[in-house]
């Protein structure tokens, strides 16, 4: 794959000086795929409860204010979206999309093939960032949204790990879906106020706890070996 062979670089570039060759080491095809695809229009409703949420905080917003924002009548609009979860359920699901659509990440290691699916979905979600950051700050004040999100995530990380060639079935493929869960929400604070062109700082973030669970995984193997 394209970005596959520079992904470890760059992560490691982005914590020294050389922004400019990191920046141009990063952009290719497939990112550029994920990013335009996040940026296309997920359908009027989902569309207009975007716009509303990058100019007011999201726990105001009702479906009546999400429907007039999209020139629907509200029967019509709860026709398809009967509650504000079912519009985000939609746009995770454009999301994951945008994902698929930028192709195979083919071979290398997992570290490397995790590093490029779990970017491809940050660059897809850069343009609603500020939206993003709106609907975040309200989660706390539904607990029940909070449920709904999570399983939404961790669908989300078992396509990732299917994606990457990693099991995501069973007992075992649940325990890997919420470990990628945390470094992907560990990663989430870094990339609300990282406003470089390419993503560099989250970048950095990413590697490095990637890094941290390669290494940690790679002792207890090896523990393992050692004990038997």
């Amino acid at each position: 794959m394209a970005r596959r062979a520079r992904a470890r670089r760059t992560g490691r570039g982005a914590r020294t000086e050389g922004g400019p060759q990191r920046a141009g080491a990063r952009r290719r095809a497939g990112s550029r795929s994920a990013e335009a695809g996040g940026a296309k229009g997920f359908g009027p409703a989902v569309d207009a409860a975007l716009a509303l949420a990058e100019r007011q905080p999201w726990a105001r917003i009702t479906l009546t204010d999400i429907a007039s924002e999209a020139g629907l009548s509200l029967a019509a609009l709860m026709q398809e979206f009967p509650s504000k979860a079912a519009i985000l359920a939609a746009f995770q699901r454009g999301i994951d999309q945008a994902v698929l659509a930028a192709g195979e990440v083919g071979e290398g290691s997992a570290r490397d093939r995790l590093f490029e699916l779990l970017m491809r979905r940050l660059e897809a979600l850069k343009p609603h960032r500020k939206a993003l950051a709106s609907i975040a700050a309200a989660a706390p004040q539904d607990p029940a949204g909070i449920l709904c999100g999570w399983g939404r995530l961790l669908h989300a990380m078992g396509t990732t790990l299917t994606l990457a060639g990693l099991s995501a079935e069973g007992l075992p493929g649940l325990v890997r879906a919420k470990g990628l869960a945390a470094i992907y929400g560990s990663v989430l604070p870094v990339f609300w106020r990282d406003e470089s062109a390419d993503l560099s700082r989250t970048m950095a973030a990413l590697d490095g706890r990637l890094q941290r669970v390669e290494t940690a995984m790679n002792w207890l193997r090896g523990l393992s070996k050692t004990a038997t």
